[in-house]
């Protein structure tokens, strides 16, 4: 070996030895989320329960005009990278939530549910994540995505 693949080789082995810490610590990276499946609908004005009239308001402000929500499930789950977290939704489908990433404090999830695209979501400083997860008994189901409270 010529002194030039020597050096290129010392190279490359100091980025292995600097990389190699950080991905085992991204592999190793997990975020508590708190996972509630509301099922919003128009079928009647109640809203099980009552926590969810902050949910009902801000639907309003955002011109989605459901009248009832009522809350179908309220779980904390561990999301890892690179395997993702199953979550049962009522309809029959699992939604997968799975962590790309942190950074100061704020972890990016890839949300996938069946039949709709892929979605990224950054929970962290900004409280709840909304997002659509398919259709249940006349109405819509909603994942309801928050880091928990310490």
């Amino acid at each position: 070996m010529t002194k030039q693949s020597w050096a290129v080789l010392a190279v490359l082995c100091a980025v292995a030895l600097t990389l190699g810490p950080a991905v085992a610590l991204a592999q190793d990276a997990k975020v508590k989320v708190q996972v509630e499946v509301v099922l919003a609908s128009n079928k009647g004005t109640a809203v099980e329960p009552a926590e969810l009239n902050k949910m009902k308001e801000a639907f309003q402000k955002q011109n989605f005009s459901f009248t009832s929500f009522k809350r179908m499930s309220l779980d904390t789950v561990e999301v890892a990278a690179p395997k993702p977290t199953e979550v049962k939704l009522p309809n029959g489908t699992n939604a997968s939530l799975q962590l790309l990433g942190m950074k100061d404090g704020i972890a990016t999830l890839r949300v996938i549910i069946p039949n709709q695209s892929s979605v990224e979501v950054e929970l962290g400083r900004q409280g709840a994540v909304y997002q659509k997860a398919g259709k249940h008994v006349g109405g819509d189901l909603i994942l309801v995505l928050v880091p928990p409270s310490k």
